[in-house]
């Protein structure tokens, strides 16, 4: 994937979808440094949007997350309690990773209401855009269709956070069009700050909220930082090392005790020889 991300942004690609990610578990991560820096290499260096899927439970792998943890103020989007990782989508800060919903604006479920979502969680997903009752192109014809044929002659229904992603990635190819001045950071910032956001005002199921094209092309919104923060994490400030301890007075305060001590004893040993000799006389 990596080598395809490099691809596509040297060949001049603007948006960049990815709408097949990958599940792991967080306690067995595997080697991610070259897929990290193909990511950032093209959101900053070539200025690609880059869209990825949150991913689906039905997806190997693929356990959903908790969504919050009130009693942790200070890790409001619970990154401590990530059981399962995505990628590329965990790139939150090169990638704007997108969350299913239903048509009520609901997180996907498998069975509708009170069900599970099916929909990842997780702290790197940012936006989210429908996920079922998707609508595109025959391959047969040049009609629309909204079932695929599946085995023995039945039908697959469409959802999940890979059409999600495809609606997003579309939005952003508009948004785009209409501000060429933007960058790829700004683009993303624009798309979350017109989202129609959750009651949490984010959360880790729908990010910032349901896409809104039409917000996301015509509202006045601040453009915000032209790239991502240039470094993810501080150099530790490592206090310097204490001086080496002074042992001149140490030294001074031993030999003058030492001394003190040999004067004395030699007066003291005086004094006794002096006390005999009397003795004796």
């Amino acid at each position: 994937m990596a080598k395809a991300i490099v691809h596509a942004a040297n060949m001049g690609a603007t948006v960049i979808n990815i709408s097949d990610v990958t599940c792991m578990s967080a306690r067995n991560i595997i080697e991610q440094r070259s897929l990290g820096a193909a990511v950032r290499y093209a959101a900053v260096d070539k200025n690609v949007v880059i869209v990825a899927a949150a991913g689906d439970s039905s997806k190997r792998d693929c356990k959903q997350n908790p969504t919050s943890n009130p009693l942790h103020p200070n890790d409001p989007r619970n990154w401590g309690a990530v059981n399962t990782v995505v990628t590329p989508s965990w790139f939150s800060d090169y990638v704007l990773t997108v969350g299913a919903v239903d048509a009520d604006g609901h997180p996907l479920s498998q069975g509708g209401q009170g069900q599970a979502s099916t929909s990842i969680a997780g702290p790197w997903v940012g936006i989210a855009a429908p996920g079922n009752d998707v609508i595109g192109l025959s391959p047969r014809d040049d009609g629309l269709i909204n079932a695929i044929d599946g085995p023995d002659n039945s039908l697959l229904v469409p959802t999940g956070t890979s059409f999600s992603a495809a609606i997003v990635s579309g939005v952003a190819a508009l948004v785009r069009a209409k501000y060429p001045r933007l960058t790829s950071t700004q683009i993303v910032n624009r798309l979350t700050r017109t989202a129609r956001a959750p009651a949490r005002g984010v959360d880790n199921q729908v990010g910032f909220g349901v896409v809104d094209p039409v917000a996301a092309l015509t509202w006045d919104v601040p453009d915000g930082p032209p790239k991502p923060p240039s470094q993810l994490s501080i150099p530790l400030n490592i206090p310097k090392a204490a001086p080496p301890r002074d042992m001149v007075p140490v030294w001074v305060a031993a030999g003058g005790l030492t001394g003190a001590l040999l004067i004395g004893g030699a007066v003291f040993g005086v004094s006794i020889l002096m006390k005999r000799r009397s003795k004796q006389q």
